[in-house]
């Protein structure tokens, strides 16, 4: 326990630990130039003299042979830049911004000093830069903190250019397509953290919104330094505290009652899809305070938020049987509790520690998840990531340089995220009713699923001068320890199956010839994974005009089944290279081709439900009431490690070239223009079959008929806060295309029972066979169901000084393509499962495109003299409406109708196709929010 704890304190001895992890890439940036006096000739021996604007630390060293200086391994903010030489003016260069992973270019010409004098000129803002041209959007909390958007990361990722979701600001699973790629292909990292979802590849964990700085989305061309996903690497940057003492206050108060009602109605029975209005004040209290421990050394940030807000209603379902004693409503209260709490210690002015802690826990949601509830006894209570004493995620991070040619970074973290599930009301045994299909007396599920983790990274850069180019060589490891603990069962662990379930004689049920008690045999399932990750880059330029980007990546994945069985042992290498040619020679225009080879990620999924020895509910022994008793009837027993193990499974890969034009105009504008080409291989799916007693099993294996294509072409343009206005634009124009997209990543429908006969039905409901796999193929091919071919959004925020009053005002706007579908029908394979049939090649129909505006409207106050000791700014006081959606568009941006068994009693048996039947099918109605902030 003492090593481990002087290991958090001092960072190092993190990196020696038992386990490393991944963290790839840095959340530190880097500033250089080069110095030449009025003839363009360089000056070595300069002075240089860095100094943090809001932090105070300083740097300093002298300019090589060729006038070259570099300042790598900076904290995200503003720099000032000090240059002496005897014989020289002075030159300062203030508020060079410094962001993660990218390179602020300071040109600096020194005229020869006729008197003392000091010339000072503007800083620089990387917008575009040559070391780094990854399709890389990065949406500050300057742009956040002033547009209506959802206050949560999730929200803020699918406005950058190529992310395909449902509309902005609407309810979402918040795990976007991006470029083709599947949900449960991206990458999430909290400050170069790890923290995706070990088993199904989605987003792990929620984070506060008042601790982001900045969100940095990478789709295309993302260098050797990270793996692991063939989607948007997005990593959000946290906030840290400087000398400055400062901190906020902010509530927001939503009301459904204020919001617009639904529109349209159910296309089948016409029920409209007005919703009874809940009128209750939602507050959420969001608060933060940062500043020094000690000054220029030690700096503190911290956030809470606490939000109770009333769900809608689950409403079970009324019986047909017993309509008296069932039906009944649950009305959840979700309790949202978010917090981060970082240090950052300057040891040196070359040398860096961090510490960060934080925890989402989110209780009190109430799930239906039988489908078929009729009582609340037969409702599942759940609560997530509640992690309870430290937090959820914990980190400790160290950079340091050495001279002015090694550089270091190393990084160690701990995850994890439980869900619980527990009985709603009571702890019975669940009933299902074959007299009216509904479920009775017990929950769904009971006990717990956890996605623990450790993680670390360690890279060293080395800056070379190699045949007159300057070098910087990156040489990177990280290491996961991954587990999938699942741990949940029937209450009791007992199930049963019966003619009729009377409510009101639930304490002693009556029981008839035939029905079934299931006694299932609890224990946990614990799947085992561990990741090997190392690469090698150099980034260097040859001449004024030519830079590179060469890297490759080699990684190891190996996972275990709860019973020790090796299902995953693979590994990959990937090769990254770009070319850049700066048009001019200054940095602002730059042209560039990149190619890239990203493998996924094979969730450990595989492992827990495909070769699952101990299957969670799965495996029970099986009674049978004789008319006086329960008699034993036969055992089931489910363990999945009778399937055959793959040895040869490996990730899926894609290949990806672009080419890409940016310019940058001034020190606050920039705009460009991309192609982006991207073709899969060997996609992992599963192939059921059949023995010749009847089972079934099955395995993953890559399939060469699997395809996946995607191609774009993008326009962004992004205009930093200056002049009083700030602008966040981007337009995609692609096609996704193929015939494997299911989003579970490694199943779908195809390739299953080879050598079998599926039987079908054709569109006017005439029975007929096929063998499968030909049924299966027959029309899949097409575009891919989230497939939009014209994206377009803006984010755009102007402020107007009113003397003590700063009004902001802010639209988003969204538009894009709708979403493709086909006529289909669910039938049946050899075994009774669910078969989809293709009546016309995928992606014929589209639902309508859609659009929505956003608006908000904030008004700061400024108080003259408000000040209070230690706070070198003035205290603010404001407040601010948004309004969502307002033009009140409730167009159908999903159909319910589009895998829907067709009614083949009509005439026209496809009558309601591409209708919906439910109010979530449609956009979000107008919705408002008004909040009231207090900040110094």
């Amino acid at each position: 326990m003492q090593k481990k704890a002087l290991a958090w304190i001092f960072g190092l001895a993190l990196i020696l630990g038992p386990s490393f992890v991944k963290a790839d890439g840095t959340l530190l940036g880097t500033i250089s130039g080069k110095v030449v006096d009025e003839r363009g000739a360089a000056l070595p021996g300069a002075t240089v003299e860095l100094t943090s604007e809001d932090k105070g630390f300083r740097r300093s060293m002298t300019t090589d042979s060729a006038g070259n200086f570099q300042f790598a391994l900076l904290q995200p903010g503003p720099y000032s830049v000090k240059i002496t030489i005897a014989g020289f003016e002075t030159f300062l260069s203030k508020d060079n911004i410094v962001s993660p992973d990218k390179t602020t270019t300071v040109a600096a010409t020194l005229k020869i000093a006729r008197i003392a004098e000091t010339v000072v000129v503007s800083g620089e803002t990387p917008l575009v830069d040559k070391t780094n041209t990854s399709d890389t959007t990065i949406i500050s909390s300057q742009l956040t903190d002033k547009v209506p958007i959802g206050r949560s990361y999730q929200s803020v990722i699918v406005f950058a250019p190529g992310l395909t979701d449902p509309i902005p600001n609407s309810p979402s699973g918040g795990n976007p397509n991006s470029h083709g790629a599947l949900r449960g292909n991206n990458l999430y990292l909290f400050d170069g953290v790890d923290t995706t979802d070990v088993t199904t590849g989605t987003f792990g964990q929620n984070f506060n919104f008042e601790a982001m700085q900045e969100i940095a989305v990478s789709t295309t061309g993302i260098s050797a330094e990270y793996g692991r996903a063939q989607g948007a690497v997005v990593n959000v940057v946290t906030k840290s505290g400087t000398n400055r003492f400062s901190g906020s206050v902010k509530i927001y108060w939503t009301n459904d009652s204020w919001n617009a009602q639904n529109k349209g109605s159910n296309a089948i029975n016409g029920a409209p899809f007005a919703r009874e209005k809940t009128d209750s004040t939602v507050p959420d209290y969001n608060y933060t305070l940062g500043g020094p421990f000690w000054q220029d050394h030690l700096w503190f940030f911290g956030t809470y938020e606490t939000v109770q807000a009333v769900l809608p209603a689950v409403q079970t379902q009324v019986s047909s049987v017993h309509p008296n004693e069932t039906g009944q409503s649950a009305v959840p209260v979700e309790d949202t509790r978010l917090w981060v709490g970082k240090l950052t210690f300057q040891v040196t002015p070359s040398h860096l520690l961090t510490g960060q802690f934080n925890s989402d826990p989110i209780t009190g949601f109430i799930n239906d998840y039988w489908g078929a509830s009729a009582e609340l006894q037969a409702l599942t209570s759940q609560s997530q990531n509640a992690c309870g004493g430290v937090g959820c995620l914990k980190q400790g991070s160290w950079s340091g340089v050495f001279g002015s040619k090694v550089t270091g970074e190393a990084r160690y973290a701990e995850q994890s995220g439980n869900i619980n599930v527990s009985p709603y009301l009571g702890n019975g045994s669940p009933f299902f009713s074959f007299s009216d299909g509904l479920y009775y007396n017990g929950a769904t599920f009971n006990g717990i699923v956890d996605r623990p983790r450790k993680q670390a990274n360690l890279a060293f850069s080395i800056f070379q001068d190699i045949g007159g180019s300057t070098h910087q060589i990156k040489l990177g490891v990280d290491y996961q320890d991954l587990k999938s603990i699942a741990n949940f069962d029937y209450p009791t662990d007992t199930l049963y199956y019966v003619s009729d379930f009377n409510p009101a004689n639930r304490a002693d049920p009556v029981f008839q010839v035939g029905d079934i008690r299931q006694n299932f045999i609890p224990g946990p399932s614990v799947s085992t994974g561990k990741i090997w990750g190392g690469y090698a880059l150099d980034k260097f330029s040859i001449g004024q005009h030519w830079s590179f980007n060469v890297g490759l990546r080699v990684e190891n994945q190996t996972s275990k089944s709860d019973l020790g069985q090796s299902v995953i042992n693979t590994t990959n290498f990937s090769p990254r290279i770009t070319a850049i040619y700066d048009i001019a020679g200054n940095g602002k225009s730059l042209l560039s081709a990149a190619y890239g080879r990203y493998y996924q990620f094979l969730v450990q999924a595989i492992a827990d439900s495909i070769f699952a020895g101990v299957p969670q509910e799965s495996n029970y022994d099986q009674f049978l009431w004789d008319g006086t008793q329960f008699v034993f009837d036969k055992s089931v027993r489910a363990g999945g490690n009778n399937a055959p193990v793959n040895g040869d499974l490996s990730p899926s890969y894609l290949d990806e070239f672009n080419v890409a034009y940016q310019q940058q105009v001034g020190n606050a504008m920039a705009f460009g223009i991309r192609g982006i080409y991207r073709k899969w291989t060997d996609i992992v799916d599963d192939a059921k079959f059949l023995t010749p007693d009847g089972s079934l099993f099955q395995t993953p294996a890559n399939f060469a008929e699997a395809q996946r294509y995607y191609k774009a072409i993008e326009l962004s343009f992004d205009k930093r806060f200056s002049q009083n206005w700030q602008v966040l634009a981007n337009y995609t124009l692609s096609r996704a295309t193929g015939n494997q997209f299911n989003n579970s990543q490694y199943t779908s429908q195809l390739f299953d029972f080879p050598g079998s006969n599926c039987t079908l039905r054709d569109a006017h409901g005439n029975t007929f066979t096929q063998p499968c796999p030909d049924a299966e193929i027959h029309n899949q091919y097409g575009l891919a169901p989230y497939d939009r071919t014209h994206i377009l959004n803006v984010l755009a925020a102007y402020t107007m000084p009113l003397g003590p009053v700063v009004l902001t005002a802010a639209p988003v706007f969204n538009y894009q393509s709708g979403l493709p579908y086909q006529r289909q029908r669910t039938s049946l394979t050899p075994i009774g499962s669910p078969y989809t049939y293709f009546y016309d090649p995928r992606g014929t129909s589209r639902t309508p495109s859609t659009y929505e505006l956003d608006f908000s409207l904030e008004a700061v106050f400024r108080p003259n003299g408000a000040q209070v000791p230690l706070i070198a700014g003035p205290i603010e006081l404001g407040v601010r409406g948004e309004i969502f959606n307002v033009t009140n568009q409730q167009k159908v941006f999903r159909s319910d109708l589009i895998s829907t068994t067709p009614n083949f009693g009509l005439a026209d048996p496809f009558q309601y196709y591409g209708q919906p039947v439910s109010r979530d099918a449609l956009q979000v109605p107008r919705t408002y929010r008004v909040s009231a902030l207090v900040r110094f």
